[in-house]
């Protein structure tokens, strides 16, 4: 068995210096990294050179992007995670923070066979709200040659 630490939002671990130090003081062998890139871009961090220099440890990817308009007024009004969840600070690949095509170049560092999901935070919500987005994200994808 193999453990991915994966940095959250409003956790001890979450900045890009904080999850430098996280794998600094682990075993590589042992601790790989959940790297979610929604998160990362949450607390302004630089999920693509996150993914390039720590490619040997980032054994899973989340790939999401957080709406910059809605985190700036999150940061202004000082609201939790959970609040900006619900303002919908997490939107599509493709239609906010990272780029996806920064994303997607990054992604080549890692090794191949590297299991990388398609999330958005989305709660609550309608229970027939996130299909219309994964299909938006899938074709979204796949004009960027993933999947």
């Amino acid at each position: 068995m193999r453990f991915a630490f994966h940095p959250h939002a409003e956790s001890h671990v979450e900045t890009d210096e904080q999850i430098g130090r996280f794998l600094a003081g682990t075993d590589p062998e042992l601790v790989g990294l959940c790297l979610d890139t929604g998160h990362v871009a949450y607390t302004r961090g630089d999920a693509p050179r996150l993914l390039r220099e720590h490619a040997g440890r980032v054994w899973y990817v989340h790939l999401k992007a957080v709406d910059p308009a809605v985190l700036a007024q999150v940061e202004a009004e000082q609201l939790s995670f959970a609040d900006a969840v619900r303002r919908d600070v997490m939107c599509e690949p493709g239609l906010g923070v990272p780029a996806l095509d920064d994303v997607i170049a990054a992604l080549q560092s890692l090794p191949a066979g590297t299991f990388v999901i398609v999330e958005q935070d989305l709660y609550p919500c309608d229970f027939d709200r996130p299909f219309p987005i994964a299909a938006r994200t899938r074709k979204t994808l796949q004009a960027a040659g993933i999947g």
